[in-house]
């Protein structure tokens, strides 16, 4: 029999009740304008450090420490999601946040992405999560004595439950929360969604901008296997049957998927750990989170609107980015 919620548990839920901005229920334009909708804006990094990792690449870690910030003092790493970097609009209003509540932030590029381009012959996939690791070892030797945030977005969100799923035994030095939002956690029903016609303008921008990266990639690096695809629309399926999954050491998309899928990891986190997703997100899978059977310290929150990372409605304190508003005042709670 399931035990009803604690009381706390009852009010975190009840802080996570999401309603959208009037005309803004449809899912498609929470996720278009959640994401084309201009905001906070984080300012430069003031400092850039590589992470050397154990085949040869290198991670590129973006930080910004606010005025007054001094160690012990909380230290966010964001991961964005697939196709973005650090410079991603979701990631910068995060980090301008966050930013204004004197966290110091780090913003990663994935393998690959971003400034990290030349800086890898390997690629990001949902696999990855020793990259998170690796990253979030390297920001607490900046600050030992600093409480560690980690929030990913999307793909990153993935990444970052797989990575706190498999670090049970080992958690990172300092991790003290995460949040995960919108994350595809079973990446073949992901995958399906994605490819339903009324989702082709999500797959396509997917699909052009992985394309991009890796012919970008092959004139960095000429020795590299030369790229075939298949002929007409490149699908995400294909593009990781083809490019991804050979790349990866897997047999193919479908192994791919089914390996690096992080829902079957999620009840081994130890962390305290937030969960957010809409049930008419366009191509992640809700089905997922409902069957998921978490222990106490991982928060499952699923609205019934919002988009793919979009959640447009009052935030409380006179905006309308709802979610970030949410996400932040979680983290820094006590």
């Amino acid at each position: 029999m399931m035990r009803p919620p604690s009381s706390e548990l009852q009010r975190q839920l009840a802080d996570f009740d999401f309603r959208p901005l009037p005309l803004l229920r449809n899912a498609h334009i929470q996720t278009l304008l959640g994401a084309l909708v201009p905001g906070l804006d984080c300012p430069v990094p003031d400092r850039r450090r590589l992470v050397r990792l154990p085949d040869g690449d290198a991670l590129v870690l973006h930080n910004n420490t606010p005025s007054g910030w001094k160690p012990g003092d909380p230290l966010a790493l964001l991961v964005h999601g697939l196709s973005g970097s650090h410079a991603s609009p979701h990631i910068r209003r995060l980090a301008a946040l966050m930013l204004t509540r004197g966290v110091r932030v780090v913003r990663m590029d994935l393998r690959g992405a971003g400034a990290g381009l030349s800086l890898a012959r390997n690629v990001y996939h949902a696999g990855r999560s020793s990259d998170i690791r690796a990253a979030l070892e390297e920001i607490h030797t900046w600050s030992p004595s600093s409480p560690l945030l980690l929030v990913g977005l999307s793909l990153g969100g993935a990444l970052v439950l797989r990575m706190a799923g498999e670090s049970a035994h080992r958690p990172p030095p300092g991790l003290k929360r995460l949040v995960a939002v919108s994350p595809p956690i079973d990446l073949p029903r992901c995958c399906d969604l994605l490819a339903q016609p009324r989702n082709r303008i999500y797959e396509d921008n997917f699909c052009r901008d992985l394309l991009f990266d890796a012919r970008q990639r092959q004139r960095l690096f000429p020795d590299l296997p030369p790229l075939r695809f298949p002929p007409g629309r490149l699908t995400l399926r294909a593009f990781d049957d083809w490019y991804t999954a050979p790349r990866s050491g897997f047999l193919d998309a479908m192994d791919y998927y089914r390996r690096a899928s992080s829902a079957p990891l999620i009840p081994n986190i130890v962390q305290s750990a937030l969960i957010l997703t809409a049930r008419d997100d366009p191509f992640i899978a809700v089905e997922p989170f409902e069957a998921l059977q978490t222990p106490s310290n991982v928060l499952v929150r699923i609205v019934d609107h919002g988009g793919h990372l979009g959640f447009l409605g009052w935030d409380g304190e006179g905006g309308f980015r709802w979610a970030e508003r949410r996400i932040v005042d979680w983290l820094l709670r006590r």
